[in-house]
């Protein structure tokens, strides 16, 4: 299962990726200095409520909704 939301607000460029093991979410504004992403294993997902308002903020409550199943299924 690997499925990826983007998302662009400004000149950022937003990435969600589902991976097998864990989340990655990634930010690029075009510039080598400014990409940056953090890995976050999906049973921490499930515990972080900063996670996902931050995905709530960026992609919106449908794909907040999409990344909590995968995570609790992930998670059993």
């Amino acid at each position: 299962m690997q499925r990826v939301y983007r998302a662009t607000r400004g000149n950022e460029h937003y990435t969600l990726e589902l991976a097998e093991t864990r989340i990655r979410l990634t930010r690029d504004t075009g510039t080598r200095e400014s990409f940056g992403g953090n890995d976050v294993p999906y049973a921490r997902f499930l515990r972080s409520e900063r996670w996902h308002d931050h995905v709530r903020e960026i992609y919106g409550e449908d794909v907040l909704a999409a990344v909590l199943a995968a995570a609790r299924e992930k998670c059993g």
